[in-house]
């Protein structure tokens, strides 16, 4: 079954709410509004699983962005395709490339993986 273009508008628009609530600074119990309550969030070190471990990692995540890393954010491409959406993005020269994809069901985010490439501090 393929997904109609307003299907995947509507998960476009899923992934762009979610990054506004995130870059608005809106706190963490906002941003894991956005996902289901079985979501799954994917790391290299880790799976969070449902919406207390996810909180878990946006509070860890916030907490590890480097100095003005909400005003230096930016957003490089945003994709959607069906039930998926994958993102590029930066925060200037210290993560200079991190992608997410989104698994987007119901309007909530059901999957996500996160990667990101931060330089070293010095």
């Amino acid at each position: 079954m393929h997904a109609t273009h307003s299907d995947t508008s509507t998960r476009e628009s899923v992934v762009r709410g979610h990054l506004a609530t995130f870059l608005a600074q809106k706190g963490v119990p906002a941003i894991v509004a956005d996902y289901s309550a079985d979501a799954r969030l994917h790391t290299s070190t880790r799976v969070y699983e449902g919406p207390a471990q996810i909180a878990e990692f946006f509070t860890g995540f916030i907490g590890s962005l480097p100095p003005n890393g909400y005003q230096r954010f930016a957003l490089g491409s945003l994709r959607a395709d069906g039930e998926l959406a994958f993102i590029t993005w930066s925060i200037g020269d210290d993560v200079p490339l991190g992608t997410d994809t989104f698994i987007v069901r119901d309007g909530r985010i059901v999957a996500q993986t996160v990667a990101l490439h931060a330089r070293a501090s010095r």
